[in-house]
């Protein structure tokens, strides 16, 4: 044992002055093989801690994270690594400009975050019951006509973040005739829009596909009929010199469609009291199963008062 002390003991202070050289050698020797080195990561932003009742709507998708590390590290790990949150926790409805959060493996130091803010929006999930119109495409075969059609529901239920689902203005499907000449069935997906037709992201409409029955009947009659415009005016007036362009139409349709029409009637009007001349055009009621060129006419009259009678 006091061998062994007085080994340790001997040019104490020499040897720890090597011990310290060769740390020292050892260090720079270890920095020059593996020196820090500065390099980036893009990673998915998720959203944590949402309240359950609210969507959140974030337009950044990935947060760039300008990190420092060992030059080993960056072989090491990848993107995968990495995980950067922003926290919603407590938050309520509207826009939040949050802080991402950053997680990362050990022996990285984050330099910088892109963008270092970002802004979420809380959106309260809602639904809303809307009618189902259906569009047509194609035509059925020249000597067949549609009679009907059915759909097996007359509304649909739209869900999903407020400000999205209060733009729909319609829910509709479209039908294709496909050149069909007798009924048939089929199932339409459904496409909520907003009021400029463009098909409104992040809702679904429930459910988001129906049955629609196409009656088709074959053997088409045509047949030119007057029209009558439903014009009327206040008590006192009365209506003369009308006239109705084109005075005519030819209607197509289903024999059992067509027979029973004698004139077609535009929509009613009731002309403003105190206007003398009436120009405007007016949509026809056409009936199911009909077909006709135009569904508008242009409908023109004057406006007299009436003649009373004197005894």
């Amino acid at each position: 044992m006091t061998r062994i002390i007085n080994l340790f003991c001997h040019n104490f202070f020499k040897k720890v002055i090597a011990l310290v050289a060769a740390f020292i050698m050892w260090f720079f020797v270890m920095i020059e093989q593996d020196p820090e080195i500065e390099d980036s990561y893009t990673v998915p932003l998720t959203m944590s801690n949402a309240p359950y009742e609210f969507i959140a709507l974030c337009d950044v998708k990935t947060v760039t994270l300008e990190t420092r590390a060992p030059r080993s590290n960056f072989v090491k790990y990848d993107a995968n690594a990495f995980r950067v949150y922003a926290n919603l926790e407590g938050l309520g409805e509207g826009e939040h400009q949050i802080t991402p959060r950053v997680i990362m493996p050990q022996g990285f130091e984050l330099v910088e975050t892109k963008p270092d803010l970002v802004k979420v929006k809380l959106d309260p999930l809602i639904e809303r019951q809307m009618p189902i119109e259906l569009r047509t495409t194609g035509n059925v075969s020249q000597d067949a006509v549609v009679t009907d059609i059915q759909k097996s529901m007359d509304t649909v239920t739209v869900v999903g973040p407020k400000s999205f689902v209060e733009q729909a203005a319609k829910v509709y499907g479209n039908v294709n005739l496909n050149n069909n000449a007798s009924s048939f069935e089929v199932q339409i997906p459904m496409n909520a829009v907003d009021a400029k037709d463009n098909v409104i992201a992040r809702v679904r409409v429930v459910p988001s596909v129906i049955t629609v029955s196409v009656d088709i009947e074959s053997g088409v009659k045509k047949r030119i009929v007057p029209i009558v415009p439903e014009l009327s005016v206040a008590d006192g007036w009365e209506l003369t010199k009308v006239s109705v362009e084109p005075a005519q139409m030819e209607i197509v349709g289903a024999e059992s469609a067509v027979n029973p029409i004698v004139t077609l009637r535009t929509e009613p009007f009731t002309v403003q009291t105190g206007q003398r001349f009436f120009k405007g055009t007016l949509r026809l009621l056409v009936p199911d199963g009909v077909s006709v060129r135009n569904e508008e006419v242009s409908v023109s009259a004057e406006v007299v008062r009436k003649t009373v009678m004197r005894e």
